[in-house]
């Protein structure tokens, strides 16, 4: 498949760190790098100008890395940009802080040639490939959680977001969807009770549903055992691990 010019965003206080990437993304066909050493200047042209794919430093001075990352999810705007980080360290903490805010990758510097176009390649291809007009609905009474999943997966699928189970309910009464990301402890319709509605339906008796719920698996279970759910996933949610099992209901399906 012929795609245009990919346009990255180098962002990088250490001038010497950003020209080697930029050296390495040069050799290779298709990528156009912008490069930027501090966080407002990328954050000022990135309002105006298209940007595909953001490398982007976690220690910088002014605004570092996360907080620029922050400021790029409450933009509508920059929120849907693909975002890989760029770190000096190895050490877990700083890692799983990157990819708990949602970010598509992380690499460690010195940043590898190989290993640089690789990340880009397959974070570019990821959302290429689950953009395939796959839609979810995600049903839950805690705004927050709504706002902040559905940043994170807006990246590759159609999201809808309904907070309550009458209004997803209604919803499914007259559009389809390709998985439902169900909150179990809602007021009025639980759910248990949208399971068992959603079950005796003939449009959606075979919807794939996700329960999402601070219970364990084996506690959902256990309730639902009529009408189980496809899957559990428990909060606080691991957006990786969500990420796969959608992907593989949405590929079942």
């Amino acid at each position: 498949m012929v795609r245009g010019i990919i346009n990255i965003a180098i962002v990088d206080d250490d001038e010497e760190s950003r020209q080697i990437i930029e050296h390495n993304l040069l050799r290779e066909n298709g990528y156009k790098t912008i490069l930027f050493s501090s966080g407002e200047e990328f954050l000022e042209y990135a309002k105006k100008n298209k940007i595909d794919l953001v490398l982007l430093d976690i220690e910088m001075p002014g605004l570092n890395g996360i907080q620029v990352y922050d400021r790029m999810k409450d933009s509508a705007s920059l929120s849907e940009i693909p975002v890989v980080f760029l770190t000096g360290k190895e050490d877990k903490d700083t890692v799983l802080r990157c990819i708990g805010k949602g970010a598509d990758g992380y690499l460690v510097k010195p940043v590898f040639r190989y290993k640089l176009v690789a990340k880009i390649e397959d974070v570019l291809g990821k959302i290429n490939a689950y953009k395939a007009n796959k839609t979810i609905l995600m049903v839950d009474d805690d705004p927050e959680f709504l706002k902040v999943a559905k940043i994170k997966l807006s990246k590759y699928y159609k999201v809808l977001t309904v907070n309550s189970g009458k209004t997803a309910l209604e919803y499914l009464s007259t559009h389809k969807v390709d998985v439902v990301l169900l909150d179990y402890f809602m007021p009025l319709y639980d759910g248990k009770n949208i399971l068992n509605i959603l079950r005796h339906r003939d449009a959606t008796k075979k919807l794939p549903v996700i329960v999402v719920s601070a219970l364990s698996e084996e506690e959902i279970m256990n309730a639902c055992l009529k009408n189980p759910p496809d899957g559990v996933v428990s909060k606080p949610v691991d957006m990786d691990e969500l990420l796969k099992m959608i992907q593989r209901f949405t590929e079942k399906y």
